[in-house]
């Protein structure tokens, strides 16, 4: 997402900054916990979120502020990297489903805690996990609510439990082998509040699951489109805001601030002594809209901003040479699981040598790149999976910035400068062709221009002529959708589930625009989506990073690094790899 700097509300800002919201009550004399509870935590949003429905955004900005409000049945701590059940009892007990000696599909039995409860004092149960189940499955809900209806269609049956309104079970099939997060990562809404009137009450939810069914049910049942005009206004996405979650929704102000209030004797504070994911200890968290680097610079300067990321890399320099900001903040550089590269036409003549890509791998001047252009805020890449992910290929070292290798292995594969006219040549299908290739980038993006050009002046000196063409973004993708490009920077995102490779790697992947892969990968891959022994997939995982990394189809980057400042008022600051970038309302007063 790019972001205007706009000088001129500096002194705008500046001015609201002085009746910013916070007040920082004195600290208790009596325990931590009570110190910690009187916290109000000020916090930057770079805009103004879109929704509050969780099911009905997928905004970062938005889930940034509703991941205080609303729980999920499991979830990835985002600091320590772990599985963990927060509406569930504990993660659900899994069984396969088996047809002639293989697995077809999962069982996933989940118990809700028995404390869970919503706003109102009622239970959490089965039936608002359904319920939000329907929500998404109905034909009749478009926007961003289409797009979790494409993952969650990979839910095949719910039951509840006729004995028991807090036991249900998912089933998962075909088996998928990251169905577990799929069945229980999403966000629970109360259907009491979203569905007050009950008009989805009646609707079977394996009927929504079932494409054919589900398609009848949309010609047929007109209570699908009242039900989708009613939840999709605005009185559902900013103004009836309620989860099971430790904060309620005090006040929105439209582009101006978001007030979270901690819930009084939220049922989950008992557990998190144990859990992370329940840690709450501020009273209050206020949002700032802030859309500019300069007006949130200028609120850490007067002290009234607790928490800001994606500061302009020079901001954050500047800031780290200011004593008075080292003194009251901490300015952190958390690494981010965004792989950016270089992709390469695999399939173009000129590159179809995997010599020709490893010499082009090593004209990249990372060190240069990562210095110059990212100002020392990124790291160095040797894989498509980050290294703090459990089954990353640690061994593998980045390509190293060497001229000399790099023509070396251009003369292995049979690129000399036959006619001196300092671009290496050869002859291809009778026909001599020269080592020039064309890189596009996106029309006025300064960092992939900087970068072009350092590798466009490196390359040069190996006798590879790289001519840089700016274009507008759509026609570029055009060129690679249609694999038309031969060199083109990029990005993708991991997440902290299992990275699946398909869609980029396997050889029928619909985003395979590189040309990378052979039945043997194509193999390894399969067998990663298939195999239910977690020891054997991380194998397999190595395995295909070390074949990626030899073959070298693209050309690794960075992974950025976030510019963070935390104040140092809360004792235990983090920040995680995965958006967001820190939790408000797990830090901690100090004592």
């Amino acid at each position: 997402m790019t972001r205007t700097y706009r000088y001129f509300l500096f002194i705008i800002f500046c001015t609201l900054s002085l009746f910013s919201c916070r007040t920082d009550p004195a600290k208790s004399k009596t325990t931590t916990s009570v110190a910690a509870t009187e916290a109000v935590i000020t916090s930057r949003l770079r805009a103004d979120p879109t929704s509050l429905n969780p099911m009905m955004t997928y905004q970062g900005i938005d889930l940034l502020v509703l991941n205080n409000m609303f729980q999920t049945m499991i979830e990835y701590d985002p600091y320590d990297l772990k599985l963990k059940p927060v509406l569930a009892k504990a993660l659900p007990t899994v069984s396969y489903i088996e047809e002639n000696g293989k697995v077809v599909g999962t069982k996933y039995s989940y118990e809700i805690k028995s404390d869970a409860k919503w706003e109102n004092g009622q239970p959490v149960l089965a039936s608002d996990y359904v319920f939000t189940l329907k929500l998404v499955m109905n034909p009749k809900m478009g926007g961003p609510t289409a797009l979790y209806r494409s993952i969650f269609k990979l839910i095949s049956n719910v039951t509840i439990d006729p004995e028991d309104p807090k036991k249900f079970s998912v089933t998962i099939a075909p088996y998928n082998f990251r169905g577990q997060y799929y069945g229980g990562g999403f966000q629970i809404l109360p259907e009491y509040i979203y569905d007050s009137k009950g008009l989805l009450r009646d609707i079977e939810i394996n009927d929504l699951l079932d494409p054919t069914k589900a398609e009848t049910l949309a010609n047929s049942v007109t209570v699908l489109q009242t039900f989708a005009d009613e939840v999709s206004g605005p009185e559902y996405s900013r103004e009836k805001i309620s989860g099971s979650g430790p904060y309620a929704l005090k006040e929105w102000i439209t582009n101006e601030r978001i007030i979270l209030e901690k819930k009084k004797n939220w049922w989950g504070d008992k557990y998190a002594t144990k859990n992370g994911m329940f840690e709450a200890y501020p009273r209050q968290i206020i949002y700032r809209t802030i859309p500019d680097a300069a007006p949130a610079t200028a609120m850490l300067q007067n002290g009234t901003l607790d928490a800001v990321d994606k500061l302009p890399n020079t901001t954050f320099l500047a800031l780290k040479d200011d004593p008075n900001i080292t003194k009251n903040y901490h300015l952190l550089n958390p690494e981010n699981l965004l792989v950016s590269y270089v992709g390469m036409n695999n399939n173009n003549p000129k590159l179809k040598d995997k010599k020709v890509r490893q010499a082009l791998a090593h004209l990249m001047d990372m060190d240069e790149v990562i210095n110059s252009v990212k100002l020392g805020m990124a790291s160095k890449l040797s894989s498509v999976i980050p290294s703090d992910l459990p089954y990353a290929a640690n061994n593998l070292k980045p390509y190293i910035f060497d001229i000399k290798k790099a023509s070396q292995l251009l003369t292995e594969a049979g690129w000399k400068d036959s006619n001196n006219n300092g671009t290496v040549d050869k002859v291809i299908d009778g026909k001599l062709t020269e080592m020039k290739l064309e890189y596009i980038i996106s029309a006025g993006s300064e960092v992939s221009s900087d970068i072009a050009v350092i590798f466009k002046n490196a390359a040069k000196k190996a006798g590879v002529d790289i001519n840089v063409l700016p274009g507008e973004r759509g026609e570029n993708t055009k060129k690679i959708r249609g694999k038309t490009f031969e060199l083109a920077p990029a990005a993708f995102g991991a997440d902290l589930s299992y990275y699946d490779l398909f869609d980029y790697w396997h050889t029928t992947g619909p985003r395979n625009y590189f040309g990378f892969g052979n039945a043997a990968t194509d193999k390894i891959i399969e067998e990663i989506r298939s195999t239910t022994d977690d020891n054997r997939r991380n194998q397999l995982y190595q395995e295909i990073q070390e074949i990626m990394y030899e073959e070298s189809p693209i050309i690794f980057l960075y992974r950025t690094q976030d510019c963070v400042a935390i104040h140092k008022r809360f004792d235990n600051a983090k920040t995680s790899i995965t958006s967001p970038v820190y939790t408000e309302r797990r830090f901690r007063l100090n004592e």
